[in-house]
């Protein structure tokens, strides 16, 4: 997606509204899932490069959800989600905390020790998570969004938020 005008002015005033932000999490969230799928096209490839190719995955992958992540605990969740994982042998329970960003919703990971740090908000068990990445052609530029971020980790720049 060509970044649109308003976005790049903004960021130049020092504000990020809800929908840059919302573009910027989705962009982050989609480019570590594409990540997350070659990686797991990489563990079943047979090519002698296959290892560095999976290993290059996986760097990508945890640096976008990284970045999600920073920008995720600038804001405050919504609920928790707890969702159930069964297979022959176990139930595996695992917990996001869940953010609600202009027109999309987040997910970011959480142990179940840290729940007693989240005990205002309430857990709402789902269904398991099924998602996927998207094409390029979708997401804002790793160049802005990486500007977008480093701007409100600095703050350089601040979030305005929707009112509801």
């Amino acid at each position: 997606m060509r970044t649109p005008k308003s976005y790049i002015d903004n960021l130049a005033k020092g504000i990020v509204t809800e929908r840059m932000l919302c573009d910027v999490l989705f962009s982050y969230n989609k480019r570590a899932k594409n990540w997350r799928d070659k990686k797991r096209q990489y563990k079943h490839c047979y090519s002698t490069n296959s290892l560095k190719w999976f290993n290059d995955a996986l760097e990508n992958e945890q640096k976008y959800y990284n970045y999600k992540s920073q920008l995720l605990h600038l804001l405050k969740p919504s609920c928790i989600h707890e969702e159930v994982l069964e297979n022959d042998y176990e139930c595996i329970y695992q917990y996001y905390l869940l953010f609600y960003v202009g027109d999309h919703s987040f997910h970011e990971p959480i142990q179940k020790e840290k729940l007693s740090e989240y005990s205002d908000l309430k857990v709402i068990r789902i269904e398991p998570l099924v998602t996927k990445g998207a094409s390029g052609g979708k997401l804002l530029s790793t160049e802005f969004a990486d500007k977008v971020r480093e701007a409100l980790l600095n703050n350089k720049a601040i979030i305005k938020l929707n009112s509801k």
